[in-house]
């Protein structure tokens, strides 16, 4: 079968090996769709602190499982699943208090073994989850990515009646708005220098939506009528970590979804004197995928307008060009 490698910074590429034959406690699935995700494009350009080259991506994917390993019964073969890539060790500390997304010994699907963009990948039964009826493929992929969004929300302690803000209007940031929207914030205004992507932020529920550039701070906080009660920073850098931090002075948090390409300088004395709570939000829960699912399958989920470009999988260096050059907002590959 093919499956796509990322050999090297800005190399994209494919191998040709056996289909895999899933072992203990394992299913075989046939991928449908699987997303690019912005850490994949971090992985691509060699910057993500986490994934070292080559890999072999695709954590945000969907299909039909075709094989069960042995001690396998459940989901059965010709069943619609989709991924949930942490697989984790079930014993430290954080498995057994249901913090896994922390777990010690933590491997992601498509970032530290290989993924599914590939015409078909093997991972522990355990990490499917049942496609909801009448969700498209599409939809069902882009489930994972959306868990990252309502797992932000819920680190920051929900966003019912909250002024929030996010910065960042890629994939995780307009998920992070509709995660916040259907949880109840009050007013959501959200920063992104892409006017197109500033236009659908707008059209997804935004109050308000500004390029953050000089100034930002100051109209965000005359847009929430005072200091933020939650930013969400989806963009992790130098130039978005004070402009949150600002934001959300006094008393509000700061909860960190982006991952950032390196360390960032921050105000401390800001921090501790305004009382800013800063933490970071990584990955998720069964919970969040729950909530996850919920949300992609809503009547009136803005499927089209957040996968814009889709590619078959045997055009993987292309779509990856389509994901990198930012004026997509999800781009996915069909197998």
């Amino acid at each position: 079968m093919k499956r796509v490698v990322v050999r090297s910074a800005g190399e994209v590429g494919y191998v040709d090996e056996p289909l895999p034959e899933p072992g203990p406690g394992e299913a075989r699935v046939r991928t449908s769709v699987v997303g690019i995700c912005g850490s994949d494009l971090h992985a691509l350009a060699g910057e993500h602190p986490f994934i070292p080259l080559p890999y072999f991506p695709g954590h945000e994917a969907c299909g039909v499982v075709d094989s069960l390993g042995p001690g396998v019964s459940a989901p059965a073969v010709g069943t619609r699943v989709l991924l949930e890539p942490n697989v984790t060790c079930g014993a430290c500390e954080y498995c057994t208090s249901g913090r896994y997304n922390l777990c010690e010994k933590l491997v992601v699907v498509g970032c530290q073994s290989p993924g599914a963009m590939a015409e078909a990948f093997v991972v522990p039964a355990s990490r499917l989850y049942l496609v909801p009826e009448g969700m498209s493929d599409a939809g069902a992929a882009l489930v994972e990515p959306m868990s990252t969004a309502t797992h932000a929300v819920r680190v920051a302690g929900g966003a019912s009646g909250k002024r929030a803000a996010v910065l960042g209007a890629g994939t995780i940031g307009l998920l992070t708005l509709v995660a916040a929207k259907a949880s109840g914030a009050a007013r959501v205004v959200v920063t992104e220098p892409n006017e197109a992507k500033r236009e659908l932020a707008l059209r997804l529920g935004a109050d308000a939506a500004f390029s953050p550039g000089a100034g930002v701070v100051e109209k965000v906080r005359e847009e929430l009528g005072g200091h933020a009660d939650v930013v969400w920073d989806c963009v992790a850098a130098q130039a978005s970590v004070p402009q949150a931090i600002a934001m959300a002075e006094k008393g509000g948090a700061v909860v960190v979804v982006g991952v950032p390409a390196a360390d960032v300088a921050i105000p401390l004395a800001i921090v501790q004197d305004r009382e800013v709570r800063l933490e970071g939000s990584a990955m998720y829960t069964r919970t969040d995928v729950d909530r996850a699912a919920e949300l992609v399958g809503a009547p009136g989920f803005a499927l089209s307008s957040l996968v814009t470009k889709t590619f078959p999988l045997d055009e993987a260096v292309e779509a990856f060009a389509a994901a990198a050059s930012g004026a997509e907002v999800k781009v996915q590959l069909a197998a």
